[in-house]
């Protein structure tokens, strides 16, 4: 990937952050959760690649209110992800919490996992 020096470079990365977070929405609304997990990864990878460098380039008064534009529409776009997982990951938790107490009063009464 290549190294950011310059403002435009710096713009460049967060507009591909920002599709990223487009298409992850775009996939969450359609419930393919997969392509999502898929997305985030990809899109963690870019953020990292910001992190070292984004306070350091210097930014004139067009490209600041361009980042704060672009940053505003990928935190919006991820709010509404996670909005959208919220009850996906209910559900797993519920799941992951029956299951417990399934194993726990199996141990409790001695009885096998299969009966």
């Amino acid at each position: 990937m290549e190294a950011i020096t310059t403002a435009d470079q710096l713009l460049v990365r967060y507009d591909s952050i920002l599709h990223l977070t487009e298409r992850m929405l775009s996939a969450a609304r359609e419930d393919n959760w997969d392509t999502v997990i898929e997305l985030q990864a990809r899109y963690s990878a870019l953020a990292d690649t910001l992190r070292p460098v984004d306070a350091n380039i210097p930014l004139d008064d067009s490209q600041r209110v361009r980042k704060h534009d672009l940053t505003r529409r990928i935190l919006s776009n991820e709010t509404a992800v996670r909005e959208l997982a919220a009850p996906r990951l209910a559900r797993l938790s519920a799941l992951l919490e029956s299951g417990r107490h399934t194993r726990a009063l199996h141990k409790m009464y001695g009885l096998s996992a299969h009966g």
